[in-house]
């Protein structure tokens, strides 16, 4: 009864009217042009309202998240909640340095003047998050709209409804609608908000919907964050600790039901140790998980039937390649975690796409040079996991191979570090953000010379003389 309310109350919410959302962006533009918002004061206070409304709600919310996606509340508070206060507190720490302006040299030709730059918000901004961390994903970008000094529009998947009813029936006793609301993203509303025009659009999610973003952007040259993902590699080598990998691995692919968007996609390992690798994998997930891992409180579900089914179908495709797992509950959302055995030339259906999911491809190769040309045809990664405890060998690696970011010698911890620009390249995305590379993203960087009423700069102004072109020629060379 508990479930059917709640998706009752989320359609009474989710059904905005064309009218209703241009109704919206009006009042919030109106109110960024109050200029209410750009204060420094003003920001501070709406971080620490973010704050509030999550610490007011964190039980609730951890309630939401098993719900919606079986996390446990030690994994919630890890990957979401506690990241998302750790954030909150470095912002609000920082936002008086990030906003300050950035003096810079000024050339000597143009003196007397003092250089500098600023920090401008891009005004009414327009956040679509992603179903898998539905608070992080929603709420991580947010902050550095409301550090920046903007007003935010914020979507949130429609596949996790518990968490959505939480920030729906909470948001409006910490902010006015005119600075910040939060609405269900579905392929209706998002079509219809991308019609409008926004001054920033920031999205996470597919590569295939961040194009129809990116193309709906162009209409207006709107700036644009794009947070996709793609098949992220692990790279062990023959020099590895492969106890050490086969534990990382696991952990880093298994967190969330390995629906995070910098999973380790797949595994290449050398082929001198894959035997052995192979069978710490397996001891790993039994280690974590136990033997029956449905049965354990720790491991998650898949988030509906649609991504089961999607999942379902790649083990059906690669069956003779599974050496571990494989195991389907469809009524609890439930795929066992499963190694596919295969080499590069293997065409296995697990590495025709991202695969979101507890399912990790190992395979091997002859020489490292290999490994690498197999990633290299690749898109470009959003992360990427080299394991060796050979220094030359992982500076090699790095510096060879193109991708939003890595952990070397671990899975992925660099997006917990705020102080590390998070974002990919080419197809995994483009932008950045976390910290106060979030500031950045939500801000124009204004160049501003200013000058002095005396000393003009005659030189520069016609008519151009024997005499000025000799002084131009030795200022400007």
């Amino acid at each position: 009864m508990y479930g059917i309310l709640m998706r009752q109350q989320t359609e009474r919410i989710s059904l905005m009217k064309e009218s209703e959302i241009k109704e919206i962006i009006q009042a919030q533009r109106l109110f960024y042009r109050s200029q209410q918002t750009k204060p420094l004061g003003f920001r501070l206070s709406q971080l620490k309202q973010l704050e509030t409304l999550l610490r007011d709600h964190e039980e609730v919310l951890c309630e939401a998240l098993e719900k919606d996606l079986g996390k446990h509340s030690s994994e919630s508070y890890m990957t979401e909640i506690g990241l998302l206060y750790h954030n909150l507190r470095a912002a609000q720490r920082s936002l008086k340095r990030w906003s300050r302006p950035k003096k810079v040299a000024t050339p000597l030709f143009l003196m007397p003047a003092r250089s500098y730059i600023t920090s401008s918000p891009y005004g009414c901004t327009l956040i679509l998050s992603a179903y898998n961390y539905p608070l992080l994903l929603s709420l991580d970008p947010l902050i550095g709209a409301i550090a920046g000094g903007n007003v935010a529009l914020v979507g949130l998947s429609e596949y996790t409804p518990h968490v959505n009813q939480v920030l729906f029936e909470a948001s409006p006793k910490y902010f006015s609608r005119d600075y910040l609301h939060f609405f269900e993203s579905n392929k209706e509303h998002n079509t219809r908000m991308l019609q409008e025009r926004f001054d920033k659009l920031f999205f996470t999610g597919s590569t295939t919907v961040g194009q129809i973003v990116l193309e709906a952007a162009s209409q207006y040259l709107t700036p644009v964050t794009l947070e996709l993902g793609g098949k992220s590699p692990a790279l062990v080598t023959a020099q590895a600790d492969l106890n050490l990998a086969a534990e990382r691995i696991i952990w880093g692919k298994l967190l969330n039901m390995g629906q995070t968007c910098i999973a380790p996609d797949y595994c290449l390992v050398d082929e001198s140790i894959r035997d052995e690798f192979i069978s710490l994998l397996i001891a790993k997930i039994v280690s974590l998980y136990g033997e029956n891992s449905q049965a354990s409180a720790d491991y998650g579900r898949i988030v509906n039937q649609r991504h089961l089914g999607r999942l379902q179908a790649i083990l059906e495709k690669d069956a003779d390649q599974i050496i571990f797992g494989g195991t389907v509950d469809q009524k609890d959302l439930f795929i066992e975690p499963t190694l596919i055995q295969g080499t590069l030339t293997s065409d296995l259906g697990a590495m025709k796409e991202e695969i979101f999911g507890p399912l990790l491809p190992v395979l091997s190769y002859h020489h490292l040079e290999d490994a690498l040309g197999y990633i290299e045809e690749q898109e470009a990664p959003l992360a990427f996991y080299p394991f060796s405890k050979s220094k030359p060998e992982i500076q090699q690696i790095i510096d060879r191979l193109q991708f939003g970011g890595a952990t070397i010698n671990d899975t992925i911890l660099h997006l917990s570090n705020s102080r590390l620009p998070f974002g990919g390249v080419g197809h995994s995305g483009m932008g950045h953000y976390h910290g106060r590379y979030s500031f950045e993203a939500f801000t124009h960087q204004r160049s501003v010379l200013e000058r002095t009423n005396y000393f003009p700069l005659k030189l520069m102004y016609a008519p151009y003389t024997h005499v000025k072109d000799k002084w131009i020629r030795r200022f400007l060379k």
